[in-house]
């Protein structure tokens, strides 16, 4: 089962790298701020997967935490972009 587990920190870690590329390299504020959500995504699902390795959930609450903050944070960035930019 470990291996299991190593391959899923393998994979977040490469989607973690290719985003870290997308935040440098992103062209528009939108792409940097979906960036940023995207990375705390994998970041929460990287701890999850470690709490699942060692079979103790007692971060669970914490996680879901940082989750929503990360998720609020996004959608009011997003609304404070629409403001700015005019209707086409």
């Amino acid at each position: 089962m470990s291996w299991v587990f190593a391959v899923t920190f393998a994979l977040l870690g490469v989607a973690g790298l290719l985003v870290v590329v997308r935040l440098l390299r992103g062209r528009t504020t939108l792409d940097r701020i979906v960036s940023v959500d995207v990375l705390v995504t994998l970041i929460v699902a990287g701890s999850c997967v470690g709490m699942g390795l060692q079979q103790d959930g007692s971060n669970i609450a914490l996680l879901a935490a940082f989750a929503l903050l990360a998720f609020i944070g996004s959608i009011s960035t997003a609304k404070l972009i629409e403001k700015k930019e005019p209707y086409r």
